[in-house]
């Protein structure tokens, strides 16, 4: 009988293992789509505020960085959007079980935009991006 309680001990760790990886995965997943919408829902001239959506695992960043792809009136956004979505991939792929994700814009600016101040974007567009990523607990499977 102590082989069938081994047996069941070593299941419920390999399960347990996978809804571990199963939320990291969908943690990463959520952190992609809010970043992506990030990218391109901000409003953008010079590309300062959208390259400043920056990616931590453990602890939030204090950065402020110089745009990506420095431009005006908006000339270069898909530019820097794509490189602020390709820096996030690249700190979310390190992500491990456990491990928290931020996503932080240090801007003094940044509320100012989030409440509607420039014309290309609705007032609320970060919490806009937080409820989309949301959606993604929908998708949320376990592989055994």
């Amino acid at each position: 009988m102590s082989k069938g309680l081994l047996d069941l001990a070593a299941s419920m760790e390999r399960k347990a293992k996978a809804i571990d990886a199963a939320a990291s995965q969908l943690a990463v997943e959520t952190a992609q789509t809010i970043v992506g919408d990030l990218a391109f829902k901000t409003p953008v001239d010079t590309s300062q505020a959208l390259s400043n959506w920056i990616v931590t695992l453990d602890s939030p960043s204090d950065a402020k960085i110089k745009p990506y792809y420095p431009g005006e009136g908006g000339s270069t956004q898909k530019a820097s959007a794509a490189e602020t979505i390709n820096q996030a991939r690249k700190v979310l792929a390190g992500k491990k079980p456990g491990q928290k994700i931020y996503i932080t814009n240090n801007l003094p600016y940044i509320r100012r935009l989030n409440d509607g101040y420039s014309k290309q974007a609705p007032a609320g567009f970060v919490e806009r991006s937080v409820l989309i990523g949301r959606k993604m607990k929908k998708n949320f499977k376990i592989k055994d």
